[in-house]
């Protein structure tokens, strides 16, 4: 696979045991941080959203330009933009595309767990693409992420049905919580359409073109 940061199928990674040690001395200082309030309120909401272990009964299905006229929000929230994150972080979305790109990120701490540990980027497109990686501009692609909650063996989903899906470029339908990356502001329009996500993914489904029915990715 070509690319830093693609999804990558590794064995044990070198010096395991010292790589822990570390690890978990960060992990220890971050959730510290956050049991003291330390964080910002900001940063603490965004753990607890990410979080999120609760599957829908119901989504609301989102084209792409709805997706995009989701409000523009700033780096830091005043009183407004705090109402306007909650409302929309507590509705339940569906998106269908492509998936362009399958991405293994390194971002475990926010789970509680080993950095490589993290959740897997489902970079959604409009249109079927010639290839899973291709070419060309990537700022018009919708993000949506599947966390450590949602990750084998509690689904399906692992690594190699996901980059199956991008390598075939089905259509896919996506569904999960809306949340609002403000970490990721500076990607959109070089690898992200927007700071809004599906985060996280709580249902993948797969669509059969001949039978003209979806399929649960179970």
């Amino acid at each position: 696979m070509r690319g830093s940061g693609r999804l990558e199928m590794r064995g044990t990674p070198p010096a395991r045991r010292c790589a822990r040690a570390v690890v978990g001395l960060v992990l220890s200082g971050v959730l510290l941080l956050a049991s003291c309030g330390i964080l910002s309120p900001q940063y603490r909401y965004l753990l607890e959203v990410k979080n999120r272990i609760e599957v829908p009964a119901v989504y609301q299905p989102l084209t792409f330009a709805q997706f995009l006229a989701l409000p523009v929000l700033p780096l830091g929230y005043e009183d407004g933009d705090w109402e306007a994150v909650r409302a929309h972080t507590a509705r339940a979305v569906s998106m269908e595309g492509y998936i362009a790109e399958v991405r293994r990120v390194r971002d475990g701490w926010n789970y509680g767990l080993l950095p490589w540990k993290g959740d897997v980027h489902l970079h959604l497109r409009d249109q079927p693409q010639r290839q899973c990686f291709p070419d060309g501009p990537r700022g018009g692609q919708l993000v949506t992420e599947v966390t450590p909650h949602f990750q084998p063996p509690k689904t399906g989903w692992s690594d190699e049905a996901l980059w199956d899906l991008c390598q075939r470029q089905v259509r896919v339908r996506i569904s999960g919580w809306l949340l609002h990356d403000f970490q990721h502001l500076d990607g959109a329009g070089r690898w992200r359409a927007s700071a809004w996500e599906i985060h996280p993914v709580t249902k993948i489904e797969v669509w059969d073109p001949g039978r003209q029915v979806w399929h649960v990715l179970p």
